[in-house]
């Protein structure tokens, strides 16, 4: 019989090879990664904005009345619904508001935007949302209450 030895363990080398194959991988995969957390982040920033468009609609149509999305734009925004148009974000029971989108910011062309039934029209608006000045969503109002991201 020939002489085989058991080997116990793993060698230097081989240990030194696995973690230079993880350092590639790990140094290919942190751009994605970063890119893919801006993207997750500007989508939360629009579809909390974009719930409140769709509520303000959904409350005009459910009470035949007019309802106001009041938006205060910058990068610290808030956006909520509210009966009357000259109130302000910290007045409103529900709202969205930037400090929950880290570095978001929003634009819009025009606020409060108003829903009025039942004439089912809309303040034609608008609204631009960005992550860290790079990446940006619309979401368009038009005069027939449609809305549309983009």
């Amino acid at each position: 019989m020939g002489s085989f030895r058991r080997q116990l363990g793993v060698t230097f080398v081989e240990v030194m090879v696995t973690v230079a194959v993880i350092g590639i991988l790990a140094s290919v995969a942190v751009p994605s990664y970063t890119d893919y957390i801006a993207r997750e982040r500007l989508n939360g920033a629009v579809e909390a904005i974009y719930g409140q468009v769709q509520l303000a609609k959904r409350q005009a149509i459910s009470n035949n009345d007019t309802r106001y999305l009041i938006i205060d734009d910058g990068s610290n925004w808030c956006a909520g619904v509210s009966e009357i148009s000259t109130s302000v974000c910290s007045t409103l029971d529900v709202f969205a508001q930037g400090s929950n989108h880290p570095g978001s910011s929003i634009d819009t062309t025009i606020s409060p935007i108003g829903f009025v039934m039942p004439a089912l029209s809309a303040t034609s608006s608008a609204i631009t949302v960005s992550i860290n000045s790079a990446d940006d969503k619309t979401i368009s109002i038009s005069a027939n209450q449609l809305v549309e991201v983009d």
